[in-house]
């Protein structure tokens, strides 16, 4: 079995949320997600697509509605680019209690829209 995740985030409103209110990238994001993204030309569309994959989780599995923070799923990318979804202990338990034992992920962005999708292979219904 196969479950899926998808989110995408407007860009434009994102940023102004985070203008706004600058203390949501500490409560949203990971130092290490930050300091990546900070790097970027855009980081505000890399965060954007950071938030997107946090929400893809979430909509992953009945199981990760609730219990979680923002922090107990993160994204880091390899020496080539890729991206990878790094989960805390808490978040690999409901992982593994909902029956999903791997996860692929991709994120994108244009100027406008960031999307994220999370792939989960097993996965059983609450």
């Amino acid at each position: 079995m196969v479950v899926v995740g998808i989110d995408i985030v407007d860009i434009e409103r994102f940023t102004a949320a985070a203008r706004r209110t600058p203390r949501m990238l500490t409560r949203l994001f990971t130092p290490q997600e930050l300091e990546y993204c900070r790097q970027k030309g855009s980081p505000y569309a890399s965060l954007a697509a950071r938030f997107a994959i946090r929400e893809a989780f979430r909509k992953l599995h009945p199981a990760f509605v609730r219990g979680l923070s923002f922090h107990d799923v993160s994204v880091q990318n390899d020496e080539h680019g890729k991206p990878a979804l790094l989960l805390t202990a808490a978040a690999r338990q409901k992982a593994a209690a909902a029956g999903i034992s791997g996860f692929a992920v991709s994120l994108s962005h244009s100027r406008s829209q960031a999307i994220a999708i999370v792939i989960g292979e097993g996965g059983n219904p609450e």
